[in-house]
């Protein structure tokens, strides 16, 4: 006995760039979120002395070449680096690369 398969597609071409559309739309939305959560995260759990690196945190969001989001976290004040090398007792030294690992937005 032999199994055999028969499909027909009308329209492939318009049927795959709608699936192409509609992922491209899940995964920029979840790339949104995910830049706002650790940009928020690290907001958090930067040190405090007088609040200039924890409101330093900011994000852009753009669209890539290819359609999909694209994400950057930054923070410009000068003794973040300082901060993140553990000059403060209140956070241990890399405190950012650990936040960012443990969220899942980079892989050590």
């Amino acid at each position: 006995m032999t199994n055999k398969l028969s499909l027909e597609i009308v329209n492939f071409k318009r049927e795959l760039d709608r699936v192409e559309r509609e992922v491209k739309q899940q995964a920029n939305l979840e790339i949104g979120e995910r830049v706002q959560f650790a940009t928020e995260t690290l907001k958090i759990v930067t040190p405090v002395d007088t609040g200039e690196a924890r409101l330093g945190w900011e994000n852009n969001t753009f669209i890539a070449l290819d359609g999909y989001l694209d994400g950057a976290i930054n923070n410009d004040v000068e003794h973040i680096v300082y901060l993140n090398r553990g000059s403060s007792k209140q956070a241990p030294s890399y405190f950012i690369e650990q936040v960012l690992t443990k969220i899942g937005v980079i892989r050590t």
